[in-house]
């Protein structure tokens, strides 16, 4: 297995004009996929911040997408977002889903790309608690995926593990983050939408048997997960990228949105009263 350790903002740059079509389009139909599931399983309120973080267009036509977020009852924050210029070798797009503190379910985020012509796949759970200390928390939702990860690992020496240079992002990670990129050909597609298949629905029924958190201890935790959510999107060293490709003000506008910052929807749990 290789190791890649340059910024996203680097294989952007050393990517040519390669033509990723083939992966954007199947990019797509996944994600959209497991925006439907999610949607079945949750009650989802699209939260009128976002409205108009949209570039529309065709394949071919420059860079084009969306970015959509939502809250409900359960879920206090959802990005749903796609951005790509597939025929230039570039494609990103995410779920990240912030949950209510209802419960203390970790934080889900996943990103397929494209950053030239590898096929780039992350997967992981944020935790909520200080897992290092909390051993029961850790053991929990963590230490249950840790053979996959092992076996993802050992089975796949055609991967390439992403090492972010930031130290930040690096700690941000959880011990069984899925962060590769992988040879252009279907077998790289088809083990990272598995992948996130598999993440997202172990992430769910965590969610389903999650113990419910002490009414007393929920605006800690809602505190907690929103700083999270902001502080990851104000430091991702992505957002350079954004800033080439859409300018400061956009740039800004997309941080807001993934931070939730300009909410207009309330919180879930028991502040939620729409």
């Amino acid at each position: 297995m290789g190791e890649t350790m340059v910024t996203v903002e680097e294989l952007v740059a050393q990517s040519g004009p390669v033509d990723v079509t083939w992966v954007y389009e199947q990019w797509r139909e996944k994600l959209a996929g497991m925006m439907a599931k999610l949607q079945d399983r949750f009650e989802l309120v699209l939260d009128p911040s976002t409205n108009g973080l949209e570039i529309e267009g065709e394949i071919g036509s420059g860079i084009h997408g969306q970015v959509q977020c939502f809250a409900g009852p359960e879920i206090d924050w959802m990005v749903y977002s796609w951005m790509a210029d597939p025929k230039n070798g570039f494609a990103n797009m995410h779920i990240t889903i912030s949950p209510g503190p209802q419960v203390d379910v970790p934080l889900f985020g996943m990103a397929f790309a494209c950053f030239g012509e590898r096929p780039w796949g992350f997967m992981d759970f944020g935790a909520r608690r200080e897992a290092a200390v909390n051993t029961d928390y850790y053991f929990k939702y963590y230490e249950p995926l840790n053979e996959r990860w092992l076996n993802v690992r050992r089975d796949n020496p055609q991967l390439d593990w992403f090492m972010s240079p930031s130290g930040y992002v690096r700690q941000v990670l959880s011990p069984i983050a899925f962060c590769y990129s992988g040879p252009p050909e279907q077998k790289t597609v088809d083990l990272i939408q598995g992948e996130a298949d598999y993440m997202l629905d172990e992430w769910m029924k965590m969610f389903d048997a999650a113990d419910p958190v002490p009414a007393d201890q929920q605006d800690e935790l809602c505190q907690y997960t929103e700083d999270w959510r902001h502080t990851v999107a104000q430091l991702d060293p992505a957002n350079s990228v954004a800033v080439k490709l859409f300018g400061q003000d956009i740039c800004d506008q997309l941080v807001m949105a993934l931070g939730g910052t300009q909410r207009q929807l309330p919180h879930a749990g028991k502040f939620w009263t729409k």
